[in-house]
């Protein structure tokens, strides 16, 4: 496909290097087809820029360059001017210096006065073994590792559960709502053949999809913005999440360059906005990494898991459930898919949660899997049926009996 004509005062766009690919058959749910030439200004004021002058051109002479000049003519002692002029770089010298300083301080969030300090974490051994009692075993194995952190790692997510309930997200896709369940499962659809374009981590897309729900829950779009939401919400998720985060010149690329820089600008400042620029959300992913870790779990147990997970993300009806949840139902169905571990022991005691507690979830999830594939929503299906992700799509559902909750019915 030829290259897309570039706007007025913008640069010519390539084909990014990392092998993306358009995605402009979203058809009438998204600005997909909408002329380039049509769109109109988004309201975001460039700064005007200043008009230059020519070598021949007239200079503007300031009152501190006049004031300048008559200083020049008074007489000074040479002794008087040298002393003054080093005066004068010493205090400058201290005042850059100051100055420096302050923003490295403002930088990390410390008072413009206070010094950096220097220091190091260690661990003794006596403290590593008296303070070993009471953590998991994998925690135990990598308590001195700096990388794993394992004197920790069980705080952070009971931190991460607490604060679930500030990212709480209430159905939005009700009576009324421009958007329908449909388009919202083609959207994450589209998300993930970003992030497998891209090869963003899985935590990028994870953010990506849970902001485009909180974004939607507080300010409902139309039909035609829904593309241009899935594009802002990866880009602050991968510049949050990635060391290399792509360019606005590549989502606008894929996009089919359906809205110009300007607008995704202004979508991306409205997101920030109403998420109130807190970024640290709990994701379902990051649960179930931590809990296949302290199961002891196969890879191939975990890539099936993952490949529910990833399923879960194009439900509707799964938004107003917890993460940490979530990612209990979807680990388990994979341990009794694989045969892998029991759900119990030390998973039940890092994730919180009892089979009777996810059984409604696994239900859910069990539909989600056996149901017939929609032709529309094939991207996670394929990516998962790879011999890179051990082919984990491939492997036959179990029914509800098979996987232990069928004699929990509340029937």
């Amino acid at each position: 496909m030829p290259e897309q004509p570039a706007k007025p005062g913008i640069p010519k766009l390539k084909k990014p290097v990392a092998g993306q690919t358009k995605r402009s058959a979203f058809g009438d749910l998204t600005n997909a087809t909408k002329e380039a030439e049509t769109k109109k200004a988004t309201g975001i004021l460039k700064p005007a820029q200043k008009p230059t002058v020519g070598a021949g051109g007239p200079t503007k002479v300031t009152r501190n360059a006049s004031k300048k000049t008559a200083d020049a003519r008074k007489p000074r002692g040479v002794k008087a001017s040298q002393e003054s002029d080093n005066s004068l770089v010493s205090s400058q010298e201290s005042l850059k210096s100051h100055k420096q300083q302050a923003l490295t301080n403002l930088v990390h969030g410390v008072p413009e006065e206070r010094q950096e300090e220097d220091f190091s974490f260690i661990i003794t051994e006596d403290f590593e073994e008296s303070d070993k009692s009471g953590l998991l075993s994998i925690d135990r194995e990598n308590y001195s590792d700096v990388f794993n952190i394992g004197i920790y790692a069980q705080d952070i997510f009971d931190y991460y559960k607490r604060r679930e309930k500030m990212f709480v997200i209430p159905g939005y896709l009700g009576k009324g709502s421009r958007i329908t369940q449909v388009m919202r499962a083609i959207l994450v659809d589209w998300m993930v053949e970003i992030q497998e374009n891209f090869e963003l981590n899985h935590e990028t897309l994870y953010l990506a999809v849970k902001l485009c729900d909180m974004f939607l829950s507080r300010a409902p779009q139309d039909k035609e913005k829904i593309q241009l939401v899935g594009a802002a919400a990866f880009f602050i998720a991968s510049k949050f999440d990635e060391r290399c985060p792509p360019l606005i010149e590549d989502f606008t690329y894929i996009c089919d360059n359906s809205f110009d820089r300007d607008e995704f600008i202004q979508m991306e400042m409205e997101i920030l906005r109403k998420v109130d620029f807190d970024l640290g959300i709990p994701i379902s992913y990051r649960f179930l990494r931590r809990y296949s870790k302290v199961a002891g779990c196969s890879i191939v147990t975990l890539t099936l898991a993952r490949f529910i997970l990833e399923m879960s993300l194009m439900e509707y009806g799964l938004v107003a459930h917890r993460d940490s949840l979530i990612a209990a139902a979807a680990l388990y169905i994979a341990m009794a898919m694989n045969g892998d571990k029991d759900w119990s022991g030390e998973v039940v005691q890092t994730s919180g949660y009892t089979v009777q507690e996810f059984r409604p979830l696994v239900k859910s999830l069990h539909v989600m899997l056996t149901q017939p594939p929609n032709p529309q929503l094939t991207t996670v299906r394929v990516k998962y049926s790879h011999i890179i992700f051990h082919e984990v799509a491939k492997i036959p559902t179990l029914s509800l009996e098979a996987l232990g909750v069928l004699d929990l019915s509340d029937d």
